[in-house]
C-alpha cells in the first residue's frame, strides 16, 4: 500500500499539483487521506525520499525537492509489488472466466 500511496503522490508532483518547494501534507493527513496507519504513510514518504522527489526536514516535514522536476522516469517497482500485481491480474482473469460461465449457465436455465 505504501508504494501505491507514493505513486499517487509522485503523480501529483509530476503533474504539477504539488510543486517544487511545496510542503507535503503531514504524515497524519496522508494516513487519513488514504485510510492507512501512520507507519504506512511514513514508508510512502520514505519511498519518495529514496526516489529523490522529496526532502525531509526533521522539524518541518517533507518538501518537494527541486530534483522532482527532472524525475520523468518512473521508478522500478519492487519484486514483491510486481508479484502481487501479477497475482491480482490472475485473479481478475479467473473471475472474468467464472462470470462468463455463470452467464452461460443462467442463460441455459432461462431457456428450459
Amino acid at each position: 500500500m505504501n508504494e501505491q500511496i507514493a505513486e499517487t503522490l509522485r503523480e501529483e508532483i509530476k503533474t504539477g499539483k504539488v510543486r517544487a518547494g511545496d510542503k507535503l501534507p503531514s504524515v497524519r493527513a496522508i494516513a487519513e487521506r488514504f485510510g492507512v496507519a501512520a507507519g504506512t504513510a511514513t514508508k510512502a514518504l520514505q519511498l519518495l525520499t529514496k526516489w529523490g522527489l522529496v526532502t525531509p526536514d526533521s522539524t518541518r516535514g517533507y518538501f518537494v525537492s527541486a530534483q522532482a522536476l527532472d524525475a520523468r522516469e518512473k521508478p522500478t517497482p519492487s519484486p514483491e509489488f510486481t508479484a502481487i500485481m501479477r497475482e491480482i491480474e490472475s485473479v481478475r482473469e479467473h473471475l472474468e472466466r467464472l462470470d462468463e460461465r455463470l452467464r452461460r449457465v443462467e442463460g441455459a436455465e432461462g431457456k428450459s
